[in-house]
């Protein structure tokens, strides 16, 4: 049912405390057919039904598929054995202290029994036996989780026999050293001050602190009352590691057992019957679902809830396409891109074109011989240098890109980088997208960015026009106007990506406060200047030399102009050079006068 899936140790801990909280409805339940009756039970949890089946279908020890229905996998195991081996591999099955009632529920139905006899029969067992105990809480846990010490054992022997040392019980014993732990109520004040502990650590502890080494004195440690106490502390919860930790932590183990159950939707399998045939009636209450919302809607959230099926279904990727094709065909609704729908008059009307300050300013100033002073190189005129840049894609811009083709692999995580007329507009030119990374279709899509923080935004991405809007918010959190460089992250869900400002600025196209105050102090009266003297005003600041996607940056701040007119003009006018084997460009004022190179006229591009 489930491939092998490897857990990383945090996963360890998130899961079985997840699994416990499934199993305990799951058997108040006796068993689940339809799965949004579990999840309903579970709606506080913040655990939904796509992570529900996840975990089920990856975790064959505890839960069992069959007949189309989920049970303990316990109940099965259990069948046959000894009364109280059944309790024991139930209560160990559920990964934690079982209340008592649903113990005597699953033991009932393995025997064959009333509920009442059930109760009775485990409390009994519970009670005489040193497999298991009753805690505080009316619920049965095993030995296997506290530090077990006979009447008449010596503290050494019950220190080996439990697989401590007693170097490693003074730590904890210290820490509690100076409380009154006579009373087994009193390990609410020790739990205190060791918490996160594991369970057995903190028994030898305890013990460790009341243990008189007179042979003939009282010993005050009795496992089953203390064990009894530790797992009954409210406040605290039992992780399935044989740890306890505050109920906040618990939070924290649902937040990632969903985020590991997103991970292992496309690993896990069950077997489900054909791919559901939409039926006309099921397209119309979606329809009117879409119609009637101003957000997008999910159609593998529309599977999940109306016919139950999430990723992990083995028909899922069927029953996906099923869907999405009969809502594609409907009028009142639109696809915006990987699983969204939303009613077909919500799409903005700015992200239909491209705005006006993207268009290419051209100048028509030109020199002593009626020339154009900035004329334009194909290829053949241009640097062999420059022309590999003009593929890189931060030389590109919006309407004015070669589409690349796509890469054989592609990455989850992409590394953007941000120019100020972007963040000015809260735009981003898709050009930095390796080609196919987002898919092609539809035209117009609507992305949801997730940060660090949880936060959510809404982008829409123009395909045909190579253009996202709808940025701006979360741009001018960005103090950097040029070169802030963060990363978009897919998760398993169709055009929802995560967002991350990364800690660092792309050191060729960094520009500083005080650069971008100069650059537009000289834009300011540019407007009868032509690209030319812009240039040489800007090459004039780096004496040293200036990489050209540093110079085409720097020109884009004064002046809408393309990467091969910059290349172009580096490439033809005789006071911009390359030293041998340098990246970089230089500015030699003194050649000015030598204007044009007329070797290139031959490659002048004509308008």
């Amino acid at each position: 049912m489930a491939k092998a899936i490897e857990l990383k140790p945090e996963e360890i801990t998130a899961r079985a405390y997840a699994d416990r909280m499934i199993l305990g409805k799951l058997t108040e339940l006796h068993e689940a057919v339809k799965l949004s009756e579990l999840a309903e039970q579970l709606q506080s949890t913040g655990i939904g039904l796509a992570a529900i089946r996840s975990l089920l279908a990856s975790n064959p020890d505890r839960f069992a598929y069959a007949e189309r229905r989920w049970v303990p996998a316990a109940r099965i195991e259990a069948e046959g054995r000894p009364a109280y081996e059944a309790i024991r591999l139930l209560v160990d099955r559920f990964g934690g202290p079982m209340p008592i009632r649903l113990v005597a529920k699953e033991f009932a139905y393995v025997r064959g029994m009333d509920e009442e006899q059930g109760l009775e029969l485990v409390r009994r067992i519970a009670v005489s036996s040193d497999v298991c105990f009753i805690t505080d809480r009316d619920e049965v846990a095993l030995s296997d989780w506290v530090f077990v010490q006979g009447p008449h054992e010596t503290l050494d022997r019950a220190l080996a026999v439990n697989g401590f040392t007693t170097e490693q019980v003074n730590e904890a014993a210290s820490k509690i050293a100076k409380l009154n732990l006579r009373d087994a109520s009193s390990v609410a004040e020790a739990l205190k001050v060791t918490a996160p502990i594991n369970t057995k650590l903190l028994g030898a502890a305890i013990a460790t602190v009341l243990y008189d080494v007179d042979p003939h004195a009282a010993q005050f440690y009795d496992w089953k009352a203390y064990g009894a106490a530790i797992l009954s502390v409210e406040g605290y919860e039992f992780d399935g590691a044989g740890n306890l930790a505050a109920e906040s932590d618990a939070k924290k183990w649902i937040t990632s057992a969903v985020k590991f159950a997103e991970r292992i939707a496309p690993l896990v399998e069950i077997e489900d019957a054909a791919p559901i045939e939409v039926k006309k009636e099921d397209v119309s209450t979606i329809v009117k679902r879409v119609v009637g919302s101003e957000d997008s809607i999910s159609a593998i959230k529309l599977l999940e809830e109306m016919f139950e099926i999430t990723p992990s279904v083995k028909t899922f990727p069927d029953d996906l396409a099923n869907l999405m094709a009969a809502l594609k065909g409907e009028q009142d609704i639109v696809w915006v891109g990987g699983d969204r729908f939303r009613k077909a008059t919500t799409l903005p009307d700015y992200v239909e074109t491209i705005p006006e300050i993207f268009q290419y300013e051209q100048t028509e100033f030109t020199d002593d011989e009626g020339e154009l002073i900035d004329a334009e190189l194909n290829d053949e005129g241009l640097s062999s240098t420059l022309r590999k840049l003009l593929t890189h894609p931060l030389a590109t811009d919006v309407l004015d890109e070669d589409i690349l083709p796509a890469p054989k692999q592609y990455q989850d995580t992409i590394r953007l980088v941000l120019k100020p007329i972007h963040r000015e507009l809260g735009t981003f030119p898709l050009c930095q997208f390796p080609t196919g990374w987002l898919d092609a279709t539809p035209d117009i899509q609507e992305l949801l960015l997730i940060d660090e923080n949880g936060r959510e935004l809404q982008a829409w991405a123009n395909m045909k026009e190579r253009l996202i809007f709808g940025l701006v918010d979360w741009f001018y959190e960005q103090p950097v106007e040029s070169g802030a460089v963060f990363s978009l992250v897919k998760t398993p869900k169709p055009n929802v990506l995560e967002f991350h400002w990364l800690d660092q600025t792309d050191p060729v196209v960094f520009i500083t406060s005080q650069r971008m105050e100069e650059l537009r102090e000289i834009a300011g009266s540019a407007a009868e200047m032509p690209t030319l003297s812009i240039l040489q005003a800007v090459m004039a600041h780096w004496p040293k030399g200036a990489d050209f996607l540093t110079i085409l940056w720097e020109m884009n701040v004064i002046r809408r102009c393309s990467r091969r007119l910059v290349a172009s003009l580096l490439s033809s006018y005789a006071c911009f050079y390359q030293r041998s084997g340098s990246p970089v460009w230089h500015y030699d004022a003194k050649k000015v006068e030598q204007g044009f190179d007329k070797t290139k006229r031959k490659f002048v591009v004509k308008r």
